[in-house]
């Protein structure tokens, strides 16, 4: 069995059982940890803002976690700050989307991830990402945002 399919049946097991909101906490608190950690290894200091950017996300890409980019990043002086990010070549999501289809709860897991890697290492602020697009609902790519 792929790790990528066993993971995905984990996951949605999880969120089955224990609801959405539960993967997204569970995600978000593994994440920050995770994150800690990452901040302490590359020598970043925490909430590093956009110049680790790019260094984030392809050590994220590294660990498996896809390809990603940001769509949006709009920072403004005004304070309604958005951000809209794009995932693709996850392999855990694309097993729950052949596995579950639009039933898939995977990406509630990886939207905590990500959040709290926004908030540790770029300095963004009460994170809670909203799906725009998903992968396991027959989008191309997941894709989700947060304001501020």
């Amino acid at each position: 069995m792929l790790p990528s399919r066993a993971l995905a049946k984990d996951i949605q097991m999880i969120g089955e059982t224990n609801g959405e909101d539960f993967l997204y906490k569970l995600g978000y608190e593994g994440a920050r940890e995770g994150a800690k950690e990452l901040i302490k290894s590359m020598g970043l200091k925490p909430r590093s803002g956009w110049a680790a950017q790019k260094a984030v996300l392809s050590l994220l890409e590294f660990l498996g976690y896809g390809r990603s980019e940001f769509v949006v990043s709009r920072i403004a002086k005004d304070g309604h700050h958005r951000v809209v990010f794009r995932v693709w070549d996850n392999p855990v999501i694309e097993q729950a989307a052949s596995l579950y289809g639009p039933r898939s709860k995977v990406c509630s897991w990886f939207m905590g991830i990500y959040a709290a890697h926004g908030e540790m290492e770029l300095g963004l602020r009460n994170v809670r990402l909203k799906e725009n697009k998903c992968l396991c609902r027959g989008a191309t790519h997941c894709e989700w945002e947060t304001k501020w």
